[in-house]
């Protein structure tokens, strides 16, 4: 478990987000439930999916009111847009969040192997629309977005999106946990 101030500043550290928006978008997390809020004095602690769930939030949602729909999307794209049956393969992640919860796992006590093809990865956070990109050293993407949409159509005039590093997300993983 990561103290929030802690997984705040190493964010800032690693990915470059300012605490002044951080500590914003951490804020509406907290006030939706999604984040834990503490206690009388005690530090929110987070768990390696809240820090993801942090990170892909700030990295997508570019408006503050925004920040709690893309949170909790997040939690509900799947791989390609397919909606997944409750019998779907084990090995399928369920949804974005997963997905990079399951890459913190391997980031933190993967074989060093594994941890090197996270480090090359390259996570996009889309801006205009719910997706999250993941780049592969191979040339693969895997594309989640919301069940039903169509991953292979841009759903905007123009694509933004925030780009994470697998490099900078192991290293601020290895750094909280």
């Amino acid at each position: 478990m990561a103290k929030l101030t802690n997984a705040l500043d190493a964010i800032e550290t690693h990915i470059g987000f300012r605490r002044s928006r951080t500590n914003g978008i951490s804020r509406r997390l907290q006030e939706a439930g999604l984040l834990p809020a503490g206690a009388p004095g005690i530090a929110p602690e987070l768990a390696q999916r809240e820090v993801c769930l942090l990170l892909a939030t700030l990295m997508s949602a570019p408006k503050l009111h925004e920040a709690v729909d893309h949170a909790r999307a997040y939690a509900t794209m799947t791989p390609g847009g397919a909606v997944l049956s409750a019998d779907a393969p084990d090995n399928i992640p369920r949804s974005a969040l997963e997905y990079l919860d399951l890459k913190s796992e391997i980031a933190i006590g993967g074989s060093p192997e594994a941890v090197e093809d996270v480090r090359t990865h390259r996570f996009e956070f889309e801006h205009f629309w719910r997706e999250l990109a993941a780049h592969t050293p191979e040339g693969t993407v895997a594309r989640f977005v919301l069940p039903g949409t169509l991953a292979s159509h841009q759903q905007a005039p123009h694509r933004i999106a925030g780009l994470v590093k697998g490099d900078a997300f192991v290293n601020l993983m290895r750094d909280l946990f």
